[in-house]
């Protein structure tokens, strides 16, 4: 596979096939390509003097060729509990994104969670009218070296903030990755692809089925396409609503790809890889969250395997859209769990510190005047 990117190669968007073959073009070593990817994946450098193993001949021909993509953060905000840290970052071309690290412990097992949440587009086309990220408008599509550099950066903060494993033991600071930031992910297909291809790579960040979540509003042509890759992720879909009137002022997309094709693009996904597909349910008062909202529900998704995901919906400025209330959200959940779907009621995290997709970053253009 030759390389077609110009020199200097941004590392993070190269597989680790990839990176083999770039350590050809600069004359280096095959056999560095491993050491190399155990260095910017497991160890988290930032810098290629970090990398001690490789001769000082290789750290200055990858000077010289290759950039290991960094982030620089703007702004960055912490939960009251601890619990959520949120940062606003600049990329190369002055645009900024957001990303959260939450932290979430198993009520069955107590094992601590740590969950990055990234965005895979500057602004979303969707234009979701609950969404902060939707009223931004779209500016373009990250690459997958800065979808990458998203998760890294988290990474090599654990590196510094947290205990060096046992001799022998990888680093287990990361444990989940979701594509819920900004952005549609599946207008941005193919970056979206590469990024979890790499994160999915035992050479890459060796993450699991289990580990990576990819959400989307529903478009319904790359749903099919999903179902024939070999990626390893869990499917969610923002649905919000149980009917396409409702749904059409929700989530725009829904006008072109309404639930009927959605839900049977879920049915052919879930049939052809075997997997459960998550259902996001926004509930805002007084217009998705009645008991008929969930009898509705309950019959759309009836044949289809699926858990579904209850959050009380994010407070946005100057919203007609206000969350539910806790005894409303679990009075839907118990409907649904009696209508036999597994459903679970997430915990809002970050709203003392406007967690939601687009919030920082939209307070940050308004007090910047930054044009879209």
């Amino acid at each position: 596979m030759m390389l077609k990117q110009k020199l200097p190669v941004n590392l993070l968007d190269l597989t680790p096939v990839q990176i083999k073959e770039f350590i050809k073009t600069i004359g280096g070593p095959v056999s560095a390509a491993d050491r190399l990817l155990q260095y910017i994946y497991r160890e988290y450098a930032s810098e290629f003097n970090e990398m001690t193993d490789f001769s000082s001949e290789l750290q200055q021909k990858l000077a010289a060729n290759a950039i290991l993509g960094k982030l620089k953060p703007l702004e960055e905000l912490g939960s009251a509990d601890a619990q959520t840290r949120k940062i606003l970052f600049r990329l190369e071309d002055g645009s900024t994104i957001e990303s959260a690290l939450m932290f979430f412990k198993n009520p069955g097992t107590g094992r601590e969670r740590r969950t990055v949440c990234i965005s895979s587009q500057v602004g979303c086309a969707v234009g979701c009218g609950f969404c902060a990220t939707g009223r931004q408008g779209f500016v373009r599509n990250l690459t997958s070296a800065e979808i990458m550099a998203q998760v890294l950066f988290f990474l090599r903060s654990f590196r510094a903030e947290m205990p060096q494993p046992e001799k022998g033991k990888q680093r287990i600071w990361l444990t989940n990755v979701v594509f819920m930031g900004m952005g549609e992910p599946l207008t941005n297909y193919d970056n979206v692809r590469q990024a979890i291809t790499i994160m999915n790579s035992p050479k890459g960040m060796g993450l699991g089925f289990h580990q990576v979540t990819l959400s989307t509003a529903g478009l319904v042509p790359q749903i099919y396409k999903l179902a024939g890759e070999n990626l390893q992720f869990q499917l969610a879909v923002s649905l919000h609503a149980a009917g396409d009137e409702l749904r059409n002022c929700l989530v725009p997309v829904n006008k072109k790809y309404p639930l009927a094709q959605l839900i049977r693009a879920c049915k052919e996904y879930s049939d052809k890889t075997g997997r459960n597909v998550f259902i996001e349910y926004a509930l805002f008062v007084g217009v998705n969250d009645s008991v008929k909202d969930a009898v509705e529900l309950a019959r759309l998704l009836s044949g289809l395997r699926c858990s579904i995901n209850l959050i009380r919906g994010n407070p946005v400025s100057g919203s007609e859209f206000q969350p539910s209330s806790r005894e409303t959200a679990l009075m839907f959940q118990k409907q649904l769990i009696g209508s036999g779907i597994r459903t679970m009621l997430r915990v809002s995290r970050g709203t003392d510190i406007a967690a939601g997709c687009g919030q920082l970053r939209s307070r940050w253009l308004d007090a910047n005047s930054e044009g879209l």
